[in-house]
């Protein structure tokens, strides 16, 4: 049984729980230590940002009813008997200090059958009070069509799929309220586990026969789900050489620990796009996408994973427009493809039909104008800042910034995270660009070269050696290691970063350290193989489950201390699973065309999807970035985080 595991956190009044990715350790740098402090008096969370992420179980145990968090594992069981649906379980495992508890599931279950649960109303069942790991068992068709009429999709192309002898699916998602007794704040996991074989991620699962094939690198682990119906186009070695070399070239932030990439079978479904991105770090691709071209699928998707903003409307096409962008940039440095058709699919942006176009103004893009002149202004505006700054700062800045913006960024925040990487004078071509039908023309190679040649300044974090986590307090001082710490109230815990310029050139760098939502970043310059290591703390006053990211690196820290005899209320609500409005694909190629799919347009859902669409002409790329969702209830919340993001 195939077991993938989503921890969710428990949000209070000024306490919260969360769950992170993992860590990995580099080599200690022989210079000079510096230090950044950060302390807390209680957990830090915002009720709009999802505050966990993704972690694999390694094991299909349920948790045990005396353990203090409640475990929602999803059984998802392909039904080969009845094609066009899938059975479901949902076993809830409840402490004993839980009071209340209602499940709720997706509005399209049938056929539904509880133990321990009685059906209350509508989508929702109310818990007996005495059953340990109550059930509820449904059946649900997975198939997800694209409603959108136009050159993007046609009827009777899937998203998602159920097949005589595989299903591609997104995962029913379970909301969770209630009441629970006590001081301390009440955890809860969500797992997803597969009854024969398959593999699930945070949001979406394949299940049939499979071989995975997973991948270490910079600091996240990459799984290429290799369906046994799927007949690769590139070699699965190659495809995770294409991801990895993503995942190290790009320093923007928001790393999830956990990529899932699944090889879309097309020998029997006709696929609405080429690619689909949803939830925190899950894709898939059509297995028949290769890799020497200028829209590099398995690329545009992995980039969208490293998205970690809300954009509002006039910052919309800086999403496509950059995973677009990199999908072309990252196989020419890599020698997959040559200079000319690079320039072929960047001079697409500049086409008569975008010279009509306003990208601050997606009620006035022509032709897909996000991807095409959205690639074109990302891939000159790079070009630019690497001029203005004699190849010390490049487009990743900018993406760097928006990252961290806790608030949905636009057109203005995009021009200031310009201005930052670059100067003024580069913003305004930015917001020209932006604001007005004015648009670049394709640079020549001889242009190029005098940007792009050489290697920029580009950082890497990782913790140091010897002992890089410490917690202090009155009773200890000793090194922690793994990816969950556990500290009590009271405790400074203590991580050492190490941060390298492996780049051609000096530059300024910024190294984050986040607790939630609050964030310390040190900054410093290097010149090319120089390292400086830094020091950071965090004292915690108050119990709960905090996220810290160092880094590239994340952990779940939980703060403990006596129980009281308080107590506090459960609110989880999930991403609407079936709702189809919002839904894009991306066709294209050189000269290609794509859309994206915000499923939380409704502001429910924790993950967006997007995708990669086939066109009458060519072959482009796809989307996609999911965010998450918090909801504060009175006295306590559970927030369900998706991916996802560093």
């Amino acid at each position: 049984m195939t077991v993938a595991r989503l921890v969710v956190g428990l949000l209070v009044v000024g306490c919260c729980l969360a769950a992170a990715p993992a860590v990995g350790v580099g080599e200690e740098p022989a210079t000079p230590t510096t230090q950044s402090v950060a302390s807390a008096s209680q957990p830090i969370a915002s009720a709009s940002q999802p505050i966990a992420s993704t972690t694999m179980a390694t094991n299909s145990a349920l948790q045990s009813a005396e353990s203090d968090e409640i475990t929602v594992t999803t059984t998802l069981d392909r039904t080969p008997e009845t094609s066009g649906e899938i059975g479901v379980t949902v076993a809830v495992s409840i402490p004993e200090r839980v009071t209340q508890l209602t499940a709720e599931v997706p509005d399209r279950a049938r056929d539904a059958e509880t133990a321990g649960f009685s059906h209350a109303s509508g989508d929702s069942y109310t818990w007996d009070g005495t059953t340990a790991t109550p059930t509820i068992t449904y059946r649900v068709d997975p198939n997800r069509l694209s409603d959108r009429e136009g050159p993007l999709s046609v009827d009777g192309q899937y998203l998602f799929a159920d097949t005589d002898d595989w299903a591609l699916v997104r995962i029913p998602q379970t909301g969770i309220t209630g009441r629970y007794t006590g001081g301390s704040t009440l955890g809860l996991d969500r797992e997803t586990t597969i009854n024969g074989p398959g593999v699930a991620g945070d949001r979406m699962a394949f299940l049939g026969p499979t071989d995975v094939r997973t991948r270490r690198a910079h600091g996240q682990t990459f799984r290429l789900v290799i369906p046994e119906a799927a007949d690769l186009e590139s070699e699965p070695g190659e495809i995770l050489d294409s991801v990895a070399n993503a995942a190290g070239r790009l320093q923007v932030g928001d790393r999830d620990d956990e990529v899932l990439m699944i090889a879309a079978p097309t020998g029997e479904v006709r696929w609405t796009v080429r690619g689909l991105q949803i939830g925190a770090a899950d894709f898939w691709v059509r297995d028949s996408e290769g890799l020497d071209t200028a829209s590099n699928v398995w690329v545009h998707e992995y980039v969208h994973t490293r998205q970690d903003y809300t954009a509002a409307p006039s910052a919309e096409w800086i999403t496509e427009g950059s995973a677009s962008y990199y999908a072309a940039l990252l196989p020419l440095e890599t020698g997959r493809i040559d200079f000319e058709a690079f320039r072929r699919q960047l001079a697409t942006g500049a086409s008569a039909t975008q010279r009509r176009v306003v990208l601050s103004d997606p009620d006035r893009w022509d032709d897909f104008a996000n991807y095409r002149k959205g690639s074109l202004v990302a891939g000159d505006l790079d070009r630019r800042i690497r001029v203005a700054t004699d190849r010390e700062a490049t487009f990743d800045q900018v993406l760097r910034e928006l990252n961290t913006a806790a608030e949905p960024i636009d057109n203005r925040a995009v021009r200031r995270a310009v201005s930052n990487a670059a100067d003024h004078d580069v913003a305004a071509v930015a917001d020209r660009y932006a604001t007005t039908t004015a648009g670049p023309t394709m640079w020549n190679s001889t242009a190029h070269d005098a940007a792009f040649s050489g290697s920029p300044a580009q950082f890497r974090y990782r913790l140091a050696d010897d002992d890089p986590v410490t917690v202090e307090g009155p009773t200890r001082n000793t090194a922690l290691s793994g990816r969950g710490l556990a500290v009590t109230t009271g405790e400074t815990l203590r991580v050492r970063l190490t941060v390298e310029n492996v780049g051609g050139t000096a530059g300024d760098y910024e190294l984050p350290f986040r607790v939630n939502e609050t964030e310390t970043v040190a900054r410093g310059r290097l010149g090319p193989g120089e390292r400086a290591t830094h020091t950071f703390e965090q004292t915690f006053t108050e119990p709960g489950t905090y996220q810290l990211t160092a880094g590239v690196d994340a952990f779940t820290v939980r703060v403990t201390t006596a129980d009281s005899a308080g107590g506090g209320a459960i609110n989880s609500t999930p991403p609407p699973v079936f709702d189809d409005d919002g839904i894009e694909g991306t066709a294209g190629n050189g000269t290609s065309t794509e859309g994206d799919d915000e499923d939380n347009a409704t502001g429910e859902d924790t993950g967006s999807e997007t995708g990669t669409a086939d066109g009458a002409t060519t072959d482009d790329n796809a989307p996609g970035f999911g965010v998450g969702v918090a909801v504060a209830a009175l006295a306590l919340s559970l927030v369900a985080f998706s991916r996802p993001r560093d």
